[in-house]
């Protein structure tokens, strides 16, 4: 199972491979929604597509107890996917230049910090390991910067010494945000 649900926000020059069209795909299921490039998280609605070789599955899926999607979700999601391609087209730039945006701060404001650009997706990582903070990263910027990120480690092993930033939010608050996040290590 492939969670595609951020497949749409893929930056110019990137291309999004869909699960089911690689190898052994043909076993397995997509989930999409138009949920986080249409920003409409709160409103439920998902796709679930199986592999050609997983229709029986599929079927098992369809006939079991689970959440199912709104009326007003069903509607919203369908909406974003028939007209919101040019809404998604004006989005995908500002998102890119604050990806890059974020690079540069990283850069300026804490060195000893890892930032790679990511080719999809708001939702980022920068390695802290090498800012020796001796606690998750995530608790000391919010302690000491006012800065609030996902700590790496909720997504897993390897995501100890990270923190996951969103970056869809004005250049200005990412500024400040990496700003304080910097002074707070008094290395930037």
């Amino acid at each position: 199972m492939a969670d595609e649900i951020h497949a749409p926000l893929f930056y110019a020059g990137e291309t999004f491979v869909p699960y089911l069209s690689v190898a052994g795909g043909e076993r397995g299921f997509s989930v999409m929604a138009a949920s986080k490039a249409w920003n409409l998280a709160g409103i439920p609605a998902a796709i679930v597509i199986g592999g050609t070789k997983a229709q029986d599955d599929l079927a098992r899926y369809g006939n079991s107890a689970h959440h199912g999607p709104t009326h007003f979700g069903t509607l919203a999601q369908t909406a974003a996917y028939e007209h919101g391609e040019p809404w998604l087209d004006a989005l995908l730039p500002s998102l890119d230049r604050n990806r890059h945006l974020l690079a540069t701060l990283v850069e300026e404001h804490l060195p000893g910090a890892v930032y790679r650009l990511p080719a999809a997706t708001y939702l980022t990582w920068i390695d802290c390991r090498g800012l020796e903070l001796d606690v998750d990263p995530s608790a000391y910027f919010l302690e000491h910067a006012r800065v609030a990120l996902n700590s790496g480690p909720t997504f897993g092993t390897g995501g100890a010494g990270h923190v996951r930033v969103n970056i869809a939010t004005h250049p200005d608050i990412l500024t400040e945000a990496v700003r304080r996040m910097g002074a707070s290590t008094h290395r930037g």
